[in-house]
């Protein structure tokens, strides 16, 4: 028993310390059970949608945190109850400006506002003030902000249209709630603020989506870089030292390495912080997601699949002007000069490449004479003294059986963008 008194009493301090001050947003469409009734559950849960789309940017754009989403309601919390304010108004401007533009829109909401103490914790909001918050919208309609006694006194700023609303007695109240409402329409308009219709609200459950989609799009890249890109724009002696082996330069540049990772470490975090995002970028990433499955659905089956047909197959789009020496042992060594007892340079790891200046034959050996620095050559062995081949020289051909996953992974990245759907909020 003592050790759950303990408990108790530290879940306690806990949620006192979680105590502040906040002001409770809801709204509610009104008319709703009748309109799912009437037009059965996709135009209803369209119509929510519609909700969600429209009010999700101005609650975030005033600072406003979404708590959660019921059935056809929102509940959201503020720090400051002026934000709070404007973030009602401009929903109801949002909404009046959408009923501008299309006659058939004619979704209507009540809005209601209460400030108080409350149990703040990261996801959710506890308290009387939530029970309170949920009445004062319950006594609207439709275009219609109450505010509570309690949020008017909060208020610092005099400027909002605020008349008398009457009173009310909650259940389970002694007192009366006095009730305010504001005129909205006699407010400066908000809705340019708001970017409601070129960027789409994102929720947790689909950013770690498009991370998957991010990350298939990124290691497809990289391997057509290491197996395709690299050979092409370092076959020039000038850009080769960066484009070879970027591995290598990041180790040699270890502040270029803390700026990449922290440059990654920021998209990272900008990413998952948004709240919004364009939506032609959520058709790129779909798009390059798409590209990414069909190129390797397609590539890896046809290295396995031997086809005759000839230049059709075979034949060659692009050679390299230069010979590339592809590294097949690990940590070998790049001498000063073409022989074993010379000073070593540096040490290269397998699968590293390097680009071939010339070849040197040695006491019955062959050295590649390979480029590692801006005007500054080394050598490096093909066959070690015990017959074991240490490098691999070789010419990059892209040929036809290279172009056509490509050719086809493209349809995969137009299927990606048409494939896109958005998924209701």
């Amino acid at each position: 028993m003592a050790i759950y008194g303990e408990l108790t009493n530290s879940i306690v301090r806990q949620i006192n310390r979680s105590r502040r001050s906040v002001t409770i947003l809801f709204t509610d469409i009104e008319d709703s059970t009748e309109y799912w009734d009437k037009h059965g559950d996709v135009k209803g849960r369209l119509m929510v949608d519609q909700h969600n789309r429209l009010t999700f940017p101005v609650i975030r754009h005033f600072h406003g945190r979404i708590i959660k989403t019921i059935g056809d309601a929102i509940m959201a919390s503020f720090k400051n109850p002026e934000d709070a304010v404007k973030a009602a108004i401009g929903i109801q401007q949002a909404l009046e400006e959408m009923r501008q533009q299309d006659r058939s829109f004619q979704l209507r909401v009540r809005i209601g506002l209460h400030t108080g103490k409350a149990i703040v914790e990261d996801a959710d909001v506890f308290g009387d003030v939530v029970n309170v918050a949920a009445r004062v919208e319950s006594q609207g309609k439709g275009n219609q902000i109450l505010l509570s006694a309690s949020t008017v006194r909060k208020l610092q700023s005099k400027d909002f249209p605020l008349v008398k609303h009457g009173s009310f007695a909650p259940k389970g109240k002694r007192n009366e709630i006095f009730l305010y409402r504001c005129e909205w329409n006699k407010y400066e308009d908000l809705t340019r603020h708001f970017r409601y219709r070129a960027w789409l609200p994102l929720v947790p459950r689909q950013k770690k989506e498009l991370l998957v989609y991010i990350a298939a799009f990124m290691a497809t890249f990289y391997f057509l870089y290491l197996k395709y890109i690299r050979y092409v724009i370092a076959d020039s002696e000038d850009v080769a030292l960066l484009f070879l082996n970027p591995s290598r330069l990041l180790v040699e540049q270890p502040i270029a390495l803390g700026v990449a990772a922290f440059v990654m470490l920021a998209l990272l975090v900008l990413f998952w912080r948004s709240k919004s995002i364009p939506r032609f970028l959520l058709h790129l990433i779909k798009g390059g997601f798409g590209f990414a499955v069909v190129f390797m659905l397609v590539f890896w089956p046809l290295q396995y699949i031997k086809l005759n047909w000839g230049d059709k197959w075979n034949g060659v789009l692009h050679e390299s002007n230069h010979l590339f020496v592809n590294v097949l042992e690990d940590q070998a060594n790049v001498f000063q000069r073409p022989t074993f007892t010379s000073k070593s340079l540096l040490q290269v790891s397998k699968g590293n490449l390097l680009l071939l200046s010339d070849v040197v034959s040695r006491y019955g050996y062959d050295w590649n004479k390979v480029l590692i620095g801006p005007q500054q050559y080394g050598f490096i062995e093909r066959i070690t003294p015990r017959q074991k081949r240490v490098t691999l020289t070789e010419k990059f051909y892209f040929r036809y059986r290279d172009l056509y996953p490509l050719l086809i992974g493209l349809l995969g990245f137009v299927w990606g963008i048409l494939d896109f759907r958005i998924k209701p909020t």
